[in-house]
């Protein structure tokens, strides 16, 4: 009897806990839905749609619009606690050092402070552009609801690619290339 009770008050506690976690990324998302509210909501973006505008500050010091931009772009919602992020990490790595001149690249990562997101960039020498989305409102616009995902987006800021999870380095270039000889 003992042991069942033991058992009866583990599990009551983990669902409580459970019930205040649940509650408080409930009540954080709410809040940041919030601010994006009045912006358009793009939960099923696909290929051929056009993207989203994407303003966020950068960890060079820059203000990263993908508006402005006049060649094709590599972005990537990703975080630094996210073991499939970090796989592909590297491979981003070397196609960034290839192809900077030919292609934007953001890595944004989805809501983490700016120090623990330069803390890790730099341990790993990493030297691709990052922007933060600090409250996830950009997370939230484009429906993430796993990461990493990334977009490549043509010259004609229309989705070319879609990645959903990690993706390896050949098939980043394969449709890197393929918008580039658009």
């Amino acid at each position: 009897m003992l042991k069942f009770i033991t058992k009866f008050l583990y599990l009551t506690s983990i669902f409580a806990i459970l019930c205040v976690f649940t509650s408080c990324a409930v009540s954080s998302a709410s809040h940041t839905q919030e601010k994006v509210e009045e912006d358009v909501s793009y939960s099923n973006l696909s290929e051929g749609m056009d993207m989203p505008d994407i303003v966020l500050q950068t960890n060079q010091g820059s203000t990263f619009d993908l508006s402005k931009i006049d060649k094709p772009a590599l972005v990537n919602f990703w975080a630094t606690w996210c073991p499939p992020c970090r796989s592909e990490m590297p491979g981003l790595q070397n196609l960034y050092d290839s192809y900077k001149d030919k292609v934007d690249f953001i890595l944004i990562d989805s809501g983490e402070t700016e120090e623990d997101v330069n803390s890790f960039i730099s341990e790993e020498g990493y030297t691709f552009p990052i922007a933060y989305d600090l409250d996830n409102a950009y997370s939230i616009k484009f429906n993430i609801t796993a990461i990493p995902t990334t977009y490549i987006v043509g010259k004609d800021k229309k989705i070319k690619k879609f990645f959903l999870g990690a993706t390896s380095e050949e098939d980043f270039k394969a449709a890197l290339d393929s918008v580039i000889n658009e």
